[in-house]
């Protein structure tokens, strides 16, 4: 995950570190709903593993919402950031825009994602003509920019929505918050911890080794070893309002996300046009080079 630190490690800002951790790390919208009941109810963990495994299975959905970055740096910087857009889960391709409000400035970015792969228009970097010349879009693969594979072969690197699949390995320990309606769907609310170093041993084999170093690089930037998390389920077991806050600490520096995302109108989704390899330059060397130097956690 693109995530705080990581970006601004390689731009040396702050406001670009903020503006790369709205894009990747969430999406978000909060719709009208009021609980009912509440309640301690461990039993309600196969019911959360189900509806994160029927999610995944859906063939798309769209995404709409809001996310706030909080950067402690040389000051204090926090950053309200709003998105849309829609993903293709089969092939794991999709295009969001975010609108981000900073520094009395607002800056709008269109991202399009190709499985572990960024692509941005290259306006949305200043001055970026100096670097990359003619070329009209950036790229950036995450997988090779995060020294030793890191969060890099996270599905959520790329595709925040993906955080439904964490929700596998939530813990047996869930609270019923009761009911409230998203978007028109009636649903319940749980509140659950999700245990994340449980997560690698329910991914495919092949894929277990990756993962395993990328939830590590994860706890140690987080500081701990589970993440809790808000999740909104209709009858048809899809989740459909996913909520979640972290804390990190990287190379000295804290920060922080807070996200509310919205799933709807699932089913199929349209595929955006990658841009040829004639029309890109890759960003993925120098970012890996300024991230090289990254310190996890915080003493």
């Amino acid at each position: 995950m693109c995530a705080g630190q990581y970006c601004e490690l390689a731009s040396g800002t702050v406001r670009r570190s903020v503006r790369r951790s709205a894009l990747v790390a969430a999406i978000a919208v909060t719709a009208a709903g009021c609980g009912s009941s509440s309640g301690s109810s461990p039993s309600a963990g196969p019911t959360i593993r189900r509806a994160a495994d029927v999610t995944a299975q859906a063939p798309g959905y769209k995404v709409s919402g809001h996310v706030t970055v909080s950067v402690n740096a040389a000051q204090h910087v926090v950053v309200p950031v709003s998105i849309t857009g829609s993903f293709d889960r089969r092939d794991r391709v999709g295009a969001v825009t975010a609108v981000a409000h900073a520094a009395g400035r607002e800056v709008r970015i269109r991202e399009l994602i190709s499985r572990l792969t960024l692509y941005m228009p290259a306006t949305t970097v200043p001055n970026a003509s100096t670097l990359i010349g003619s070329k009209r879009w950036i790229k950036l693969n995450i997988s090779g920019a995060i020294p030793g594979g890191g969060l890099g072969s996270l599905s959520t690197a790329t595709d925040p929505s993906q955080f439904v699949d964490y929700l596998r390995a939530v813990s047996s320990s869930t609270t019923n918050l009761g009911t409230a309606t998203i978007g028109g769907v009636r649903t319940t609310h749980y509140h659950a911890v999700v245990d994340l170093s449980r997560y690698p041993s329910l991914v495919p084999p092949a894929q277990r080794k990756a993962v395993g170093v990328s939830i590590k690089t994860l706890e140690a930037a987080l500081g701990r070893r589970t993440m809790p998390f808000d999740v909104w389920i209709d009858s048809h077991h899809l989740v459909r309002r996913e909520k979640l806050a972290f804390a990190e600490c990287v190379s000295g520096v804290h920060d922080s996300l807070n996200m509310t995302m919205n799933l709807y109108d699932y089913g199929p989704q349209p595929k955006p046009a990658i841009p040829p390899a004639s029309e890109v330059y890759d960003l993925t060397p120098q970012v890996s080079a300024a991230l090289s130097h990254a310190k996890l956690g915080c003493t």
